[in-house]
């Protein structure tokens, strides 16, 4: 992942570069030999360049802690649509935040690509802090996924702070034919391509538990990737598909919207240990959905420092984690630098397990 020290002295570099060039490039107009009006738009494009110039000596302060930080609004992109665990866990963190930095937070989504469009969007902003991703494994995942992804994991956005962790959950609507993991597999291995399963995105850990699963039980089963969590759990509920895939189901399980049938975890969950882990029947199984918050790459190192203090605080609150044990979620408190170690963990993880399954998506 980049290092936050390194990222500063680059905008530091580039910010002298351009506002040295914008000064040799009026001067050289400001020359009466030559006239403007023979560069049609010069004067536009000088506009331009100043203001780049302006943009990045902002940067270039924050990162020397040269600004008070939050000076305006701060967005919290969720790269999902509204309704699902990562839009839930946004609008949580982003709650707290707003208390404690005194500062308006707004969540904002931008689905799309399996997460890939608000990714990109966060990863091209301002590294000035006002803008950060709700992330989760789906970045990883893209990496390996996509053949041109949007944006680069590795370099384009820099780890904050791990928020949670939480199983993936394999669940059928009320009125399924089967009900066990062993009936599921035993019905796909007689009717090939007979069962469809809801996921919640190409690229997403919902997306890979199906495919793994097909992998290793040996079956072929029609993978249906939704735009997110609450759609694919509602077709899951009205029968449209056979089954879902989502982190979101465990409070449809709760109430018996949805008949739970096991978690992708190595282990059964605290939260539904009435769940078998489906690795119970098929060894070396193990998806673990995780969410954290990313900011763009050259984001000053005080603002990450801040944030991730602010996150972990919120991640011990009672209130916080009241509304993290309904979603089945696990807080993870830790530093800028242990989230980063676990992110290129997951990076190669996933790298090894994704790439023999020649999966290349556009």
């Amino acid at each position: 992942m980049p290092r936050l020290t390194d990222q500063g002295l680059q905008v530091k570099s580039i910010r002298f570069t351009i506002c040295n060039n914008i000064w040799d490039y009026e001067r050289l107009f400001a020359k009466p030999t030559f006239k403007t009006s023979a560069m049609p738009g010069s004067k536009s494009l000088l506009t331009l360049l100043a203001l780049a110039c302006a943009a990045l000596t902002h940067t270039a302060a924050l990162a020397q802690g040269g600004a008070a930080w939050p000076s305006r609004p701060v967005t919290l992109v969720v790269p999902f649509p509204p309704g699902g665990n990562t839009d839930t866990m946004g609008r949580i963190i982003g709650e707290r935040l707003s208390a404690v930095l005194k500062q308006t937070v707004i969540v904002d989504n931008k689905p799309g690509a399996g997460s890939m469009i608000g990714s990109q969007f966060v990863a091209r902003s301002l590294p000035d802090g006002h803008t950060l991703l709700v992330g989760s494994i789906s970045n990883a995942l893209n990496h390996f996924f996509y053949r041109k992804p949007l944006y680069d994991i590795t370099k384009d956005l820099v780890p904050v702070a791990h928020l949670v962790q939480v199983p993936n959950y394999l669940a059928v609507g009320p009125n399924a034919k089967f009900k066990t993991l062993p009936e599921i597999i035993a019905y796909a291995k007689a009717h090939p391509k007979g069962l469809s399963c809801a996921t919640t995105g190409v690229g997403t850990s919902p997306y890979l538990s199906c495919e793994l699963f097909k992998r290793l039980a040996g079956v072929d089963i029609v993978n249906v990737p939704y735009k997110g969590g609450a759609p694919a759990l509602q077709d899951a509920m009205g029968g449209q598909v056979d089954m879902v895939f989502a982190n979101e189901a465990l409070p449809f399980i709760a109430d018996k919207r949805l008949i739970g049938v096991a978690v992708t975890t190595p282990k059964r969950s605290p939260f539904a240990p009435e769940l078998p882990a489906i690795a119970e029947t098929l060894p070396r199984y193990d998806v673990t959905a995780w969410y954290g918050v990313f900011a763009p790459a050259g984001t000053p190192e005080a603002v990450i420092r801040r944030l991730s203090a602010e996150i972990n605080e919120a991640l011990k609150d009672e209130v916080v984690l009241a509304k993290l044990k309904t979603l089945g979620a696990t807080p993870v408190v830790g530093t800028p630098k242990d989230f980063a170690a676990y992110v290129d963990a997951e990076l190669k993880r996933w790298g090894d397990i994704i790439r023999p399954m020649n999966v290349s998506l556009d």
